[in-house]
């Protein structure tokens, strides 16, 4: 090799050590930028010059010029990316579950006795109580009124604040479609830049990967997605088995909102059917954005009546548990089907084709039974909210038709004991004309004017259709509790306190054993404590998966400070070791020029 090659093969070694400086200088100065990935040098030799070919046998003689800067690659592992964002998305759902019961938690407020409804609950009973012991007794009949308002208003702030939270959760909902799609127009347009960058197959956009990767771990998070990169460098993603961003689009998705109930509902775009015909609305039909009638039957981003599994990949997402979480309405009593009793053959002596058609009419009923019961199952149950909605407003249910129906049985129009002004059995609860609650400017209101919204279901024994009888508020002692003939219906009174201690009530029909009025906000409450341990243990064990593979993925991609540094002094000495190099040459030049020239 002449000297004057050995002047390229140093030049080489500055120019790969002052590149890999550059490199590691990098790598320092992005170490707490968050989703940085380092970026690791990789030299390789240059093409040899050949002097000369020998024989078959034997190699050519071949003379090197030195070294070049092949490519500086990011140091990730398929596996982990792939692993973190799997398990990221699922820990993603249980930590909102687990929040969805902190804050179902906090509605019920069961630890602050001063301002709870159990205390209302208690005061009611408590009252109840006393009026065993007296029940002619005015001062605690209409302490008996006093405390019925406000075991009423505290339900219904209770229930109110269930429906705040999902009008709440319907708006994130929105936010997070948005986010979503955002995230998927800035994949996409990351592939156009690395695209053109590395398309000379000279440079890698490595810090644009490294924002690309970012958005990937932040889209898990949010939706179960799947990915792959093509030739090209271009990543393409699936949500929830949909193409989402394709080689050349991004299929967005929308929402469209629900006019009966205001929730939001995410669909696919390009997906969504034009709709001419408007008296089919509501059959999968919704209004879009543009006013315009779109059939989103094949369009839903989310099959909702899916139970929720890992083995099937339903517990994947953000967006995903605030949809369940949500649920699909505002659920009430009507929602947890009571399980039909059998005809007693005692009642039906003599009659055997009574029994017959009683006995039909139970397995009727049965079947029913099973068929809503595998409906609750499949949507009231997997929501937070509408399944403590639909809860607490069966014990509500409860009080109110106990109460009543004990009031009913021992009313005599002829006599006018227990009976209201107009002859009919006194009621101490009573139906409004309001159908409870309406849908308005993007939210659920109560109905202070009682008008009735015919776009919801028929006025129910339910919170929000519920009033003191305006009778008793004005005059409490109408109730009396005293017969005609002047003695006092303890008997009555006694068997309202045996309506609150019978043990024949189920929070719903996956639970077997009975509680009664007493009991059952205890058991409600035992019960969102359970499954609040229970997503809580489940949250804690995915973090700590997630963080192990964040962990190990950090150990691969992470920047050390003394790697690197050790890395610098290296590439340093290498860096100086080329400079002498030269030197020696050019020292070895001039001598022999200078000895040519004398």
């Amino acid at each position: 090799m002449s000297l004057t090659s050995g002047l390229y093969v140093g030049t080489s070694g500055l120019q790969t050590s002052q590149n890999a400086l550059n490199t590691t200088a990098h790598n320092l100065s992005n170490m707490e930028t968050e989703g940085y990935v380092r970026q690791q040098v990789l030299s390789s030799d240059k093409v040899y010059n050949t002097i000369k070919k020998a024989s078959v046998s034997v190699s050519a003689q071949q003379v090197g010029i030195g070294v070049t800067y092949a490519k500086v690659r990011q140091v990730r592992d398929y596996f982990l990316d792939l692993s973190y964002r799997r398990e990221a998305g699922r820990s993603a759902f249980y930590d909102e579950s687990y929040n969805a019961m902190t804050e179902v938690e906090d509605l019920l407020d069961e630890m602050n006795d001063d301002a709870s409804f159990n205390k209302s609950l208690s005061n009611f009973w408590s009252t109840i109580e006393e009026l065993a012991k007296t029940p002619d007794d005015t001062t605690v009949q209409r302490m008996l009124v006093q405390n019925a308002q406000s075991f009423l208003t505290n339900a219904s702030q209770v229930y109110q604040g269930l429906i705040d939270y999902q009008n709440e959760l319907n708006a994130h909902i929105k936010d997070q479609v948005n986010h979503i799609n955002e995230l998927g127009n800035r994949i996409y347009s990351l592939n156009d830049k690395i695209r053109s960058i590395e398309v000379g197959g000279v440079e890698e956009a490595n810090d644009l990967r490294d924002e690309r990767n970012h958005c990937l771990d932040e889209l898990a998070s949010l939706v179960n997605i799947k990915y792959s990169e093509d030739l090209f460098g271009s990543v393409r993603v699936a949500v929830e088995g949909v193409d989402f961003v394709a080689s050349d689009t991004v299929y967005e998705m929308n929402v469209v909102q629900d006019t009966v109930t205001g929730f939001y509902i995410p669909y696919w775009e390009f997906a969504a059917t034009p709709v001419s015909d408007s008296s089919k609305a509501g059959e999968n039909v919704y209004t879009a954005n543009d006013g315009s009638l779109l059939d989103i039957s094949a369009a839903r981003v989310f099959n909702m009546n899916a139970l929720i599994s890992s083995e099937k990949n339903t517990d994947v997402g953000k967006l995903r548990a605030m949809l369940y979480i949500r649920g699909d309405k505002v659920a009430n009593y009507a929602d947890i089907p009571v399980k039909p009793e059998p005809p007693e053959e005692a009642d039906y002596a003599g009659d055997p084709v009574g029994l017959e058609a009683a006995k039909a009419k139970y397995l009727a009923d049965l079947d029913r039974y099973e068929a809503d019961t595998d409906y609750y199952n499949h949507t009231v149950a997997q929501s937070v909210c509408m399944n403590i909605q639909a809860e607490f407003d069966q014990l509500i249910h409860n009080v109110v038709t106990t109460v009543n129906k004990i009031f009913e049985d021992v009313s005599d129009p002829t006599t006018g004991y227990m009976c209201d002004d107009d002859g009919s059995p006194l009621q101490l609860f009573q139906k409004i004309a309001s159908d409870g609650y309406r849908f308005e400017g993007g939210e659920w209101k109560f109905n202070e004017e009682n008008t009735v919204d015919k776009t919801r279901t028929e006025t129910l024994y339910s919170i929000p259709n519920l009033q003191v009888n305006p009778t008793l508020i004005r005059e409490a002692g109408k109730m009396g509790f005293v017969f005609p003939d002047g003695t006092v219906d303890y008997e009555t009174a006694a068997k309202l306190i045996a309506g609150f201690d019978a043990d024949i009530y189920v929070l719903n029909p996956n639970v077997t054993t009975k509680c009664s009025i007493n009991s059952y906000y205890s058991s409600l409450v035992s019960q969102v404590a359970n499954s609040g341990s229970v997503y809580k243990n489940i949250s804690d064990s995915q973090q700590a998966t997630v963080n192990s593979i964040y962990n190990s993925r950090e150990q691969v991609q992470g920047v050390s400070s003394d790697e690197e540094l050790t890395s610098m002094i290296k590439f340093q000495n290498a860096y100086n070791a080329s400079s002498r190099y030269i030197t020696v040459i050019d020292e070895m030049l001039e001598h022999i020029i200078q000895t040519l020239a004398v």
